[in-house]
């Protein structure tokens, strides 16, 4: 019956939602291959060649029956630019096994700054692919579901709830996401590229129908011009948002895992060439005039199969793949926020992995500030989208000119083409860029330049702090030697004591040797002999190097690893202590918290409050007694 009991506590309303926690050398088994990929990294991709087509024709529609000639090489455009995003993101693949994208190119190869650039702009584009995606898939069933329409707080809920669902998936692990997303994405996949087939197939065996062609406005309200191509090019270049998250994410990959990334790349770049190609040569020639609640590939479902069961298996899935969509900044963003953690330009505990071995904070933050933007703009697409891939513009830009920078720099063999195909993807990029800034800007794109500078300016006082309290907790040597010739003299004053007549046994958690955890040992150390500094190690390769510089600076204090294959930190160090409380030897546990205080209460953000949260844990232990030592650094300039 004891058992059975202690098997009901393992069984919580936590892991019925979220899954049992993964052991971190199990973490290969729950890595994907190229199939279980395209779900979690090319969803974003995969659904945005539907709405480019309508993007490119809102501009070229103005021209009339000229416009219509020009989708077809203004998609022809952007697939070159694909191409050579492609070639851009399979250099960043091969160059940075464990992931690196425009952030990491950007800050190697142009400086800091451009660095923060690309960083910023992913990070809004990731968010609001979010935001867009699942409200756009809701309002296109406001026809079929009347209720969501008579009020935008039925919206908004709606809307809210998909994006915890997708968050409650996307934390399951992405072995868990990839198998509940990969039907729709190959449903979608296989219909969308269907309707290209057999509507080509007509057009060349049997012609177009005169009577299904939509007429073009009569009389054209601009002239064809190379500002007006370039506002088209735009508008097409939706199609390659979310490309960009396979390079962060070569680490999710099996091995080989790099091999793996640029096969899924290429394969997802033929998926995008093909749909964006046939659809576009499709709506050309059908004269197709997209609006907000007519959709080219409505429009095009009803004429290439009618009202078949294509034709409704091809809505539905274009409804279920904008909500997957999702998918790829649920991998994306966690990814990108780990890499700049890892640098020092975000809050530390993104670089943690959680449970199911996935970077579970990042993905909190996605779903807080993507459900934030519904509230705000009460699910209203056309609010967003001004906002809406421009960070992916400015990644794709300073990725292929910091690559040819390189390249220039080096000239390795063959380096001209490779020079070529980066500088066109890298100025293309940044002109586009500016076209869209310039058209979307009274629309609400003014806002980027608010935001990304405001972003750039966080992510650089984030490094700033993390440099300040670095310098001020790292020992001197001088710190060291006073540390351990003060555990002597209290050794020596206790020569003559009886160990046994201490029954009070401390520990202290201990991360790294630094000058809050010195102070936090000495305070131990002076009241009761019997102190274990204690470690958690979910790396057991750093855990080694920790315990080789405790033995090398002499510290006189024991240190005990706990190995957390499951990387519970909290959760191994209270089972440490009930071990501890259940020996008779000792009447009390005394937990000696270090805990750094920053000289501003807003930076304790920057920080996991691991301490608190366990001072919080063992409030009610009667024969646990916690004691924090606090350690001010003084206060310092910014950091030369």
């Amino acid at each position: 019956m004891r058992s059975f009991s202690k098997k009901l506590t393992h069984f919580s309303l936590y892991t019925l939602i979220f899954g049992n926690p993964l052991k971190s050398q199990n973490a290969e088994e729950h890595k994907v291959g190229i199939l279980a990929s395209i779900p979690i990294f090319g969803s974003s991709i995969i659904s945005s060649q539907g709405y480019s087509v309508d993007e490119m024709l809102y501009v070229l529609v103005a021209l009339g029956a000229i416009g219509f000639a020009q989708v077809s090489k203004v998609s022809l455009g952007v697939i070159l630019l694909l191409v050579s995003i492609m070639l851009v993101y399979r250099k960043a693949i091969q160059k940075y096994p464990k992931g690196g994208g425009s952030y990491t190119i950007a800050r190697e190869f142009l400086g800091v700054n451009y660095g923060l650039l690309a960083g910023a702009g992913l990070t809004l584009d990731y968010i609001l692919t979010v935001a867009v995606s699942v409200s756009s898939a809701v309002e296109n069933i406001t026809g079929v579901i009347p209720w969501l329409a008579t009020t935008p707080n039925h919206k908004v809920v709606v809307i809210v709830a998909i994006i915890i669902f997708m968050t409650i998936i996307n934390l399951r692990g992405l072995k868990e996401s990839a198998a509940v997303f990969a039907l729709p994405v190959y449903f979608y996949l296989f219909s969308v590229l269907a309707l290209v087939g057999v509507g080509v197939y007509k057009i060349v065996v049997f012609g177009v129908d005169p009577a299904m062609i939509t007429p073009p406005i009569a009389t054209p309200t601009h002239a064809l011009t190379l500002f007006v191509v370039l506002r088209a090019l735009a508008g097409g270049t939706t199609a390659l948002t979310g490309i960009e998250a396979i390079s962060n994410g070569v680490a999710a990959y099996k091995a080989p895992a790099q091999k793996k990334a640029i096969m899924t790349l290429f394969v997802l770049g033929v998926i995008v060439a093909v749909g964006l190609s046939g659809l576009s040569f499709l709506a050309s020639k059908y004269h197709i005039i997209p609006t907000p609640h007519n959709t080219v590939m409505n429009q095009l479902g009803l004429i290439v199969y009618g009202q078949t069961i294509m034709y409704y298996m091809l809505m539905v899935c274009s409804a279920l793949i904008l909500v997957i969509a999702a998918n790829t900044s649920f991998a994306g963003l966690p990814i990108l926020l780990n890499l700049m953690a890892r640098d020092g330009y975000a809050p530390r505990y993104f670089k943690n992995l959680g449970d199911r071995l996935v970077y579970d904070k990042g993905i909190w933050l996605l779903t807080i500030i993507g459900i934030l933007l519904v509230i705000i703009f009460k699910g209203d697409t056309h609010l967003m989208i001004p906002l809406y891939a421009v960070g992916v513009l400015i990644g794709f830009a300073l990725t292929g000119i910091g690559l040819a920078k390189h390249t220039l720099k080096l000239k390795d063999r063959n380096w001209l083409g490779d020079f070529v195909i980066f500088s066109f993807g890298g100025v293309v990029s940044s002109i586009i860029f500016v076209v869209f800034l310039i058209t979307k800007f009274r629309e609400g794109a003014w806002i980027v330049a608010v935001i990304l500078p405001a972003m750039m300016i966080f992510f650089q006082h984030v490094h700033t702090v993390y440099e300040i309290e670095k310098d001020a907790i790292h020992p001197s040597a001088a710190d060291i030697e006073q540390f351990t010739n003060r555990i002597a003299e209290i050794n020596h004053r206790r020569e003559s004591s009886d160990l046994s007549e201490y029954r009070n046994k401390s520990i202290v958690p201990v991360f790294d040797i630094n000058k809050v955890v010195l102070k936090a040992l000495l305070y131990a150390f002076e009241s009761t002999p019997l102190v274990t500094a204690v470690h958690v190690a979910s790396d057991m390769e750093r855990a080694e190097k920790l315990r080789k510089h405790w033995n090398e600076s002499n510290i006189g204090i024991e240190l005990e690893i706990i190995e957390s294959p499951y990387r519970a930190v909290i959760k191994d160090i209270i089972k440490y202590i009930d071990q501890l409380e259940s020996d008779l030897r000792w009447t009390s546990i005394t937990v000696v918290i270090p805990e750094y205080v920053p000289n501003k209460i807003l930076q304790n953000f920057l920080h996991n409050q691991t301490g608190q949260l366990l001072k919080l844990l063992l409030l009610l232990r009667k024969n646990i007694y916690v004691t924090s030592i606090p350690y001010h650094p003084p206060t310092m300039s910014k950091v030369d």
